[in-house]
């Protein structure tokens, strides 16, 4: 696929994927995985998509192994999968055995497997393994030694060499036999093995949730890496597999094997939410929770409904929740635990070694800084000119402004004033306190980090504290400051404007919005051009009109410059016209750039760090921004909500309603009705509480001398990827919105409300061209207002 990383940087966390098996239940993990996939590319309608470009690790067993297979060793989008899938279940299951010990025919089942690895290799024996090393996906599948069943480990197949314990070296038709070879439903293989033969039997048995052994094996093959997320799937909840009439077996004991089976897979997965207690956004589970309990292994004619359920699962709301987050963790690649802890094997000794060693010190701005010198000089003579006193400087902001990289700034100019700098990273509390407990072990002070805090108290030398990106509203900052410390001072970077409330001294509260043009326009063309590119006037005149676009936002910037200075070829431009029809596409693909090229360690683009603000949003506050994302960006009036809150009842359109503006007014009369007390009165404390959510992440900005509410441009543009309704609902609401709060009135008051609205009701038109009969006959009394 055009612009993506085939082979992922070293330093980069591992994506691993684990699929169970289940039978026909087998599709699902497939279309949830396809759900992921999209949205980790935003692929097109009729795009194909490569699983195996995002992950390091695809395993699986069962029918899970052949799904695995397909995406993984056999490359195949997800696009093909999934029909190929349901070709072969149809193939493998349609017909059953009239006697005999299993139920389906094992020639089926590897005539089906020929024509799949014909089709997609054109060698219907291409081997397991590929032999050839490479920095790509890895895919591993399960069965089980048919003479073995009571120990409990699995035989793994693998794509790779390994130099211990490699498994069966054999074919892909033999390994995707020897994982599905369910007793009772085919026969077991044989497969030579050193000139012995070995027979196998599915690796469902004792292990249909390989996933503990996916994690044992990629601590093997990494030992040296970190996991960044573990994505496991499974075919939904069973009350019990169903298998066939036990008199049809050899064995009663594989009879009670398969009936432990259906508890199985979700013990495992129990097992691994206990493993990573503590540990957010690394191991995600998938398993539809209705409608599949009594579908039976090879009822392949029931593959629409396993589709169905499937679907109506992933319309939930905290599955789409899920979603996002597992998207965002696969896309950031951010190493979050070591391979060895993700094994369950993580050595307390190891990791005290290391905190006793290690601190980490406080980074370099940026080389391409440019500007913010009013900013630079009022954050510098605050946290100088204290002598005698603790001061607390607080620069906050909307997510990728700059804050960060103008504080590390000032500590650069200001370096040697210092004896002591501690750099903490403040996302959380747990972050605060390690950081604090290293530098206490590294100079030897104390036990913990209230005795640090202690130590800076009574501490003579003057020491600046940093903390960094303090994001996080249920962490207390405050606990973590010293009550005094004469000459020295602290600095808090934050999105939450509630933290100005511990700023000291004079200068003290420094917000941060965009850059000035002029100065946006200068760190383009500076980082652009850092590769001795020679950019035209048109081009440092389309760089102007480009940070114009992105609202003068210096992550925005800064990405847009390392990505052109990066891409051979590439002029602002050209980037200029790529973004407008493509905005997140372009600003995402910063992420796909190789270490080398990006310009820090943090990785977050602009989207993703805002929607780690969103994450944390109130589910009113939320609904809220869905509803503002096609408003215009500026002189939002709570007028307008009280309006169409109080108006809604009673409002009369003259034309039937269609489907749409039917769900549409729906949503929004839910919506509004939470803002009306029981007299229908409009409560103003609960709005401006939602508001004031959106506030407190710096996602929405109070315009003092107009008392409206504005968006950022680019806040705007991005909100709207959030909403979780189609895009004609999300604009129909809006246009809902707008057209409750319009009445026919023609007093003084009426018409000053109605002036307002004019640039709304131009976004929402704009933005769809199907707007209604019924709304226009409202709008007209807005635009009849136009001189």
């Amino acid at each position: 696929m055009a612009g993506m990383q085939r082979k992922q940087e070293a330093s980069g966390g591992l994506n691993v994927l684990c699929i169970d098996g289940g039978g026909v239940r087998g599709l699902s993990p497939l279309i949830i995985l396809q759900e992921i996939i999209h949205r980790s590319t935003n692929a097109k309608p009729g795009e194909e998509t490569y699983p195996h470009e995002h992950f390091d690790i695809i395993a699986g067993t069962g029918t899970g192994g052949i799904s695995a297979c397909m995406l993984g060793r056999l490359r195949m989008p997800i696009e093909k999968a999934i029909p190929g899938y349901a070709k072969l279940s149809k193939e493998v299951f349609q017909d059953t055995k009239l006697g005999g010990t299993t139920m389906y025919k094992a020639t089926k089942l590897q005539d089906a497997l020929k024509r799949m690895i014909r089709e997609a290799t054109g060698n219907e024996e291409e081997m397991m393994n590929e032999r050839e090393e490479h920095d790509g996906c890895k895919t591993i599948v399960f069965a089980m030694a048919q003479h073995n069943l009571n120990a409990g480990l699995p035989i793994l197949f693998r794509s790779y060499t390994v130099s211990t314990n490699s498994g069966p070296d054999c074919t892909i038709r033999e390994a995707l036999h020897a994982t599905m070879a369910h007793p009772g439903l085919f026969k077991s293989i044989t497969i030579l093995e050193s000139l012995v033969p070995q027979s196998f039997v599915g690796g469902e048995l004792g292990c249909s949730n390989p996933i503990a052994h996916v994690l044992s094996e990629v601590r093997r093959v990494y030992p040296d890496r970190q996991v960044a997320s573990i994505i496991s799937i499974g075919t939904g909840h069973a009350r019990i597999i169903q298998v066939p009439n036990p008199s049809r077996w050899n064995r009663t004991q594989d009879v009670i094997v398969m009936k432990d089976m259906a508890t199985d897979s979700e013990r495992v997965a129990e097992e691994m939410v206990g493993r990573f207690e503590g540990t957010e956004n690394i191991y995600f589970r998938f398993n539809v929770d209705q409608g599949m309990q009594k579908m039976k292994d090879g009822s392949w004619e029931r593959l629409g409904e396993t589709m169905q359920h499937t679907k109506a699962y992933l319309q939930k709301w905290d599955i789409k929740q899920k979603l996002e987050a597992a998207v965002r963790t696969i896309v950031e690649r951010r190493g979050k635990v070591s391979t060895t802890h993700a094994a369950g094997n993580i050595s307390y000794t190891v990791k005290t070694t290391w905190q006793l060693t290690y601190f980490k010190r406080c980074p370099a701005p940026t080389k391409f800084y440019t500007g913010r010198e009013e900013e630079i000089a009022q954050v510098m003579s605050c946290i100088m000119e204290g002598k005698k006193e603790l001061r607390v400087c607080v620069i906050y902001g909307l997510g990728g402004v700059g804050k960060t990289q103008l504080a590390l700034s000032v500590i650069g100019r200001t370096w040697d004033n210092w004896a002591h700098i501690i750099y903490v990273d403040a996302s959380s509390a747990e972050a605060i306190e390690k950081a604090l407990d290293e530098f206490g072990k590294v100079k030897k002070i104390g036990q913990d980090y209230k005795d640090i805090i202690s130590w800076l108290e009574s501490c003579e030398e003057r020491w600046l504290m940093i903390f960094d990106n303090a994001d996080t509203p249920t962490t207390n900052i405050e606990q973590y400051i010293p009550a005094r410390g004469q000459g020295c001072s602290v600095l808090i970077t934050t999105r939450l404007p509630d933290l100005t409330n511990l700023a000291q001294g004079p200068g003290s509260v420094c917000h941060l919005s965009s850059m000035s043009q002029t100065d946006a326009t200068a760190l383009l063309v500076k980082i652009a051009s850092s590769r001795n590119q020679h950019y035209s006037d048109d081009d440092t005149k389309v760089a102007g009109e480009l940070v114009e676009d992105f609202g003068c936002l210096a992550l925005a910037i800064a990405h847009a410059g390392a990505y052109i200075a990066h891409s051979p070829g590439m002029t602002i431009t050209e980037y200029r016209s790529l973004f407008s029809s493509q905005r997140r596409r372009m600003l995402e693909e910063y992420n796909l750039l190789p270490s080398t090229a990006k310009l820090d360690k943090r990785g977050d683009t602009v989207y993703t760090t805002w929607r780690m603000c969103y994450d944390h949003l109130k589910p009113e506050s939320r609904e809220l921004l869905w509803l503002i994302a096609y408003l215009h960006y500026d002189g939002i009036s709570i007028e307008i909500f009280k309006q169409a809150a109080i108006k809604m009842h009673s409002k009369m359109y003259s034309l039937p309603l269609t489907d749409l503006e039917s769900q549409a007014q729906g949503h929004v009369k839910e919506y509004l009705s939470t803002f009306l007390g029981s007299d229908d009165k409009w409560d103003a404390v609960k709005f401006t509480r939602v508001m004031s959510d959106l506030i407190s992440y710096s996602l929405i900005d109070f315009d003092q001398v107009n008392l409206t509410y504005r968006v950022h441009v680019m806040v705007h543009d991005w909100a709207k990827t959030v909403v979780l309704k189609s895009p004609e609902l999300a604009v129909e609401c809006t246009a809902t919105l707008l057209s409750f709060s319009i009445d026919e009135g023609k007093d003084m008051e009426s018409l000053a409300f109605k002036r307002q609205l004019g640039l709304h009701v131009t976004s929402v038109l704009t933005q769809s061209l199907d707007i209604g009969g019924n709304h226009c006959d409202y709008f007209k009394e807005i635009d009849e207002m136009k001189p």
